[in-house]
């Protein structure tokens, strides 16, 4: 498919946001490295509500409408996208709702308090799964439709997190060894899925143009294509991304989004300096934007039976 660069970075970004707030309420409510200062919590607010703000505002780039972005609301039901939108909304209201009360008290938890930082929490690593369910069940693009896409989305997105967390931990004087060791576990995890991922996508698929027209008695060839020149389908659908380079892309995206983030944050919950935290923020947000963008860059949609053979 066409990569939309802003869908890209909503799902990075939003996907970072949202696994940096769950893992803070979770460090927050077990003082992991260290109880949290105001500043702390006022810089955590800001850096979880602009990541998630701005990639939520993001994705109405790719709409040819934004006005009627409102609709994506109406069908919680049937729709994951609608699901992702409701859970959105109704994270913010909740988690003013725990950090409000908190800041107010001194910072120091209570049985309410406590409750809707879980809440929070909860809607947050809800809201990244329904964003990958709504790329899973797209049963026409092979690559996508299957378990391992919302496990991806939801690994990256806290382990994004987790390095968000490290680093603002360290910067602001608590110990950012816990926050550190669960991005370690949680990227490490990740690199196995995402690899998995990559290893079931290089099998041969079984659709074809006899499988999509139920004949079965001979191939079927495509004598007409039917058009003349490009069209909306051979744009979004179809892009011509060569396999030599694409392994060389999957390669950077591992390495910059796992395997650099794992080292520098193994070293910081070995008692390194948060500088490596820092530094396993910025690698890992570009690796992800690259992985991100090869999602759709290598997705086939089922389209491309018919369109394949076009010469754009």
């Amino acid at each position: 498919m066409h990569p939309a660069w802003s869908v890209v970075f909503f799902t990075v970004l939003s996907g970072a946001g949202y696994g940096f707030v769950a893992l803070f309420a979770l460090t927050d409510i077990l003082a992991l490295g260290g109880a949290v200062g105001q500043r702390e919590l006022l810089a955590a607010v800001a850096i979880g509500a602009v990541l998630i703000t701005i990639g939520l505002m993001s994705s109405a780039g790719h709409l040819a409408r934004p006005r009627n972005a409102w609709r994506s609301f109406a069908r919680f039901r049937t729709s994951w996208l609608s699901r992702e939108a409701v859970l959105a909304v109704l994270f913010y209201p909740v988690a003013l709702l725990y950090v409000g009360p908190y800041y107010l008290l001194g910072l120091e938890h209570n049985a309410v308090t406590m409750l809707f930082a879980g809440l929070t929490a909860v809607l947050a690593v809800a809201t990244v799964v329904a964003t990958g369910m709504i790329y899973a069940c797209v049963r026409a693009i092979r690559e996508w439709s299957q378990g391992l896409t919302p496990v991806n989305y939801l690994l990256i997105g806290l382990g994004l997190g987790a390095a968000v967390l490290a680093a603002v931990r360290g910067f602001f004087g608590a110990d950012p060894a816990p926050a550190a060791a669960m991005g370690v576990a949680l990227l490490a995890v990740a690199a196995v899925t995402k690899s998995a991922w990559y290893l079931w996508n290089r099998r041969p698929g079984s659709s074809s143009k006899t499988t999509a027209l139920g004949l079965s008695g001979a191939p079927v060839r495509l004598v007409d294509a039917g058009h003349t020149a490009g069209n909306f389908l051979t744009w979004e659908f179809q892009y011509p991304l060569p396999e030599g380079r694409a392994q060389v892309y999957r390669g950077l995206a591992l390495a910059a989004t796992f395997a650099f983030p794992i080292a520098a944050l193994s070293a910081v919950a070995l008692g390194a300096g948060a500088v490596w935290a820092y530094a396993a923020v910025a690698v890992a947000l570009l690796g992800a934007l690259i992985e991100r963008w090869l999602v759709f860059a290598e997705a086939r949609h089922a389209v491309r039976l018919y369109y394949h053979e076009a010469r754009l």
